[in-house]
């Protein structure tokens, strides 16, 4: 049997232990926030408010429009977040921890909803603007597209107009322009037959001074002998001098005329003569009526150098390289005072090399390669200012380099390799400031390499005995 007031003394001995456990909670809770710096209390806060990401991503946008937080609205409480948080915390007199509370929790999301409303009003308004630009576009694109079609359609109209009055024009111009080509073929005709025939008798009458003075020559050569007891050398000085008072009285086209019939050879493919103009003859370049340039290479032509070619006087180009041509590299070559390019290369010429070329001033190119010379450089050549590429390789030259080349400033090739050179290399090529290439390789140098060529070693190889040449100062 149940005793009278027992249930009562058990609600009161449960509610007494209940308080006796809250009242330890409180003062280990306490006790423990006594050991807690303000920081981790707030950190500690903070965390039992359980905030979520998007709840955080509206504190941020909060601390945004507070002018506190210039960073995304990440919902993230980075470190830059913190820093503002605790920027607004301290404007507001609350203890600046860079962690929320409740109060401040509630404050910055009331800002940050109302920040986010307004850029939603503001996002639909500017997305109703757009909408009254397009349609106002599409207006306006509807309109300028009315217009072109109605542009384009009269454009088109009278284009018709024009191509039928075009097609009008052009039927009665054709017709005009063939009556007008009949015309000139008949006219051009009558010129052609009329310039041939002229063409022809110049021919004929310079075939006859030819001749003529031939015969004149010949004349007074054995006119002469028999008046001199017929010495050889007098002989041939007075033909030399009948020539060159002929020579002198020779244009341009003769003298290439005559030149032809000095040579030997193939020179079938020189279409050469007086019945065609010259600025079609093969080879032949012209500047007004001179002669300034001849380009006959690889044409096998055999015989000499023609000493006429001198007479040209306007002369600047000249190349018979790749020929069969023979005998001595004329020394009257030196008068050309125009020429600026002399290619002789690949062909069988022999003798030395005329001093007289280191008169040629304007001189640009002179290859001499591939051909069986004799004797020595000239040290003429040196005085050729306007030099850029000497080519001697190949052509059993012998003695010195010549130091007189180290003077040609302008010079960016020189190929002297496969020759009989001797003697050490001039210190003077050194001066050669615009040289690019140097070949030297094949001779019979000595001594040592100037140190400024070393950057040439390779294509210079100069070997005596087998020998290669050290750089001077390194013996």
């Amino acid at each position: 049997m149940r005793r009278p007031g027992a249930g009562r003394r058990r609600l009161i001995y449960g509610s007494g232990v209940i308080t006796i456990v809250a009242v330890a909670a409180a003062m280990v809770t306490m006790a423990r926030n006594r050991t807690l710096t303000p920081e981790q209390r707030a950190a500690a806060q903070e965390a039992q408010l359980g905030l979520g990401a998007d709840v955080v991503a509206l504190v941020e946008l909060g601390l945004s429009a507070e002018g506190r937080y210039a960073g995304d609205a990440d919902g993230v409480l980075e470190p830059e977040a913190r820093q503002g948080l605790r920027e607004w915390q301290t404007d507001r007199g609350i203890e600046a921890t860079g962690y929320l509370d409740r109060t401040s929790l509630t404050e910055l999301l009331a800002v940050g909803r109302e920040t986010e409303r307004q850029a939603e009003e503001a996002r639909r308004l500017e997305e109703a603007e757009a909408e009254v630009r397009r349609l106002a576009e599409e207006r306006r694109v509807a309109r300028e597209e009315r217009l072109a079609e109605q542009t384009r359609l009269d454009a088109e109209r009278r284009e018709e107009e024009q191509r039928l009055a075009e097609e009008a024009r052009r039927a009665e111009d054709a017709r005009l322009a063939e009556e007008a080509r009949l015309e000139m073929e008949r006219i051009a005709e009558q010129a052609r037959l009329a310039d041939e025939a002229r063409l022809a008798e110049q021919e004929r009458l310079a075939e006859e001074a030819r001749l003529a003075e031939q015969v004149r020559v010949d004349e007074a050569r054995r006119t002469a002998a028999e008046r001199l007891g017929n010495p050889a050398q007098r002989q041939a000085e007075t033909m030399e001098a009948a020539r060159r008072r002929a020579d002198e009285r020779l244009t341009d086209d003769q003298l290439l005329l005559a030149a032809r019939n000095d040579l030997t050879g193939t020179t079938g493919e020189l279409n050469w003569r007086l019945a065609l103009p010259r600025r079609s003859w093969t080879g032949v370049q012209s500047r007004g009526d001179d002669v300034v340039g001849l380009d006959l290479n690889g044409r096998s032509l055999g015989g000499g150098i023609p000493t006429r070619l001198t007479r040209l006087t306007e002369l600047e180009f000249l190349n018979l390289g790749g020929n069969q041509l023979s005998g001595a590299i004329p020394a009257d070559l030196g008068s050309l005072g125009k020429l600026k390019a002399l290619f002789l290369e690949g062909n069988q010429l022999s003798g030395q090399i005329p001093a007289e070329l280191g008169a040629l001033s304007s001189l640009e190119d002179l290859h001499l390669y591939n051909n069986p010379l004799t004797g020595i450089i000239p040290p003429e050549l040196g005085n050729l200012t306007n030099l850029k590429r000497l080519r001697l390789s190949r052509t059993q030259v012998a003695g010195r380099i010549p130091p007189e080349l180290g003077g040609l400033r302008q010079l960016e090739l020189l190929a002297l390799s496969g020759n009989q050179l001797s003697g050490q290399i001039p210190a003077e090529l050194a001066n050669l400031t615009s040289l690019r290439r140097l070949t030297l390789r094949d001779n019979r140098l000595s001594g040592c390499i100037p140190k400024p060529l070393m950057r040439f070693e390779s294509g210079i190889n100069p070997q005596l005995g087998g020998v290669r040449l050290p750089e001077c100062g390194r013996q």
